[in-house]
């Protein structure tokens, strides 16, 4: 029989303009991509390595860091050539 859902899926907004998303890993994460935090999409402002090598703390403008240490999509600007 089928069951209704008890909550609704999130709302995921659509990714910036002009950027493409992909799974990255903590060590290939660069300043400027964009993460969806908490509904948002956050910039990489800079970040900080922690402990092991495949960890990182994530700055964002106007939020707290964020650590990482497994894979997650990322949203990086174009590059032009």
């Amino acid at each position: 029989m089928y069951e209704r859902r008890a909550r609704e899926l999130p709302y995921i907004p659509p990714p910036p303009v002009g950027t493409v998303g992909l799974t990255r890993w903590p060590t290939d994460v660069r300043v400027g991509d964009f993460i969806l935090v908490d509904g948002k999409y956050q910039r990489v402002r800079d970040m900080r390595t922690v402990g092991a090598t495949s960890a990182r703390v994530l700055i964002f403008t106007g939020r707290d860091p964020l650590i990482r240490q497994d894979a997650w999509t990322t949203y990086r600007p174009l590059e032009y050539r």
